[in-house]
């Protein structure tokens, strides 16, 4: 099945009951509050999104930069499983970061052999699929935009779990 990037807008007391689980209780945890949440699942495009916003594999996030931020979270709860969080206090700069990014540049800049060379996940970026592979990125960037916007406006925050 592969590693996919799940986002979840969850209440403060619910993220407060998850700060001090580990390992496979958080995940449990995390899974059971899956079904009673607005989640976004973008699949396994959070690598090559990551790349194409930040020049880097999300295995090395950026500090303090909102682009990667918006793709792996930024307080670490779980670095096995990869679980971060997203403060509701810092969507607003990171959906102000997403909205910045030109589309048409990131298009033109696209080139799944630098992925492929990066060793972006999954192993799936070829010459021949660029157009699809972009459209694909475009729609997980919207949606992802579109996810923290709601988020926000509900007061919630993110959980990012990428397993």
């Amino acid at each position: 099945m592969g590693m996919h990037a799940c986002y979840m807008a969850i209440e403060e007391q619910q993220l407060n009951s998850l700060i001090d689980l580990e390992g496979q209780a958080l995940v449990d945890a995390l899974e059971e509050l899956q079904e009673k949440n607005n989640t976004l699942d973008i699949g396994k495009m959070w690598d090559g999104l990551h790349f194409v916003l930040t020049g880097i594999s999300a295995s090395t996030p950026l500090e303090e930069n909102p682009l990667s931020d918006a793709i792996v979270g930024i307080h670490v709860m779980d670095e096995d499983n990869f679980i971060a969080a997203i403060g509701n206090n810092e969507l607003d700069e990171i959906i102000s970061a997403l909205k910045a990014v030109k589309v048409e540049k990131l298009r033109e800049a696209f080139d799944p052999a630098r992925l492929t060379q990066a060793e972006i996940y999954p192993d799936i970026w070829r010459p021949q699929d660029k157009e699809s592979l972009f459209i694909e990125l475009e729609q997980a960037l919207q949606q992802l935009i579109s996810f923290y916007k709601n988020t926000l406006d509900g007061d919630r925050h993110i959980v990012v779990s990428i397993y």
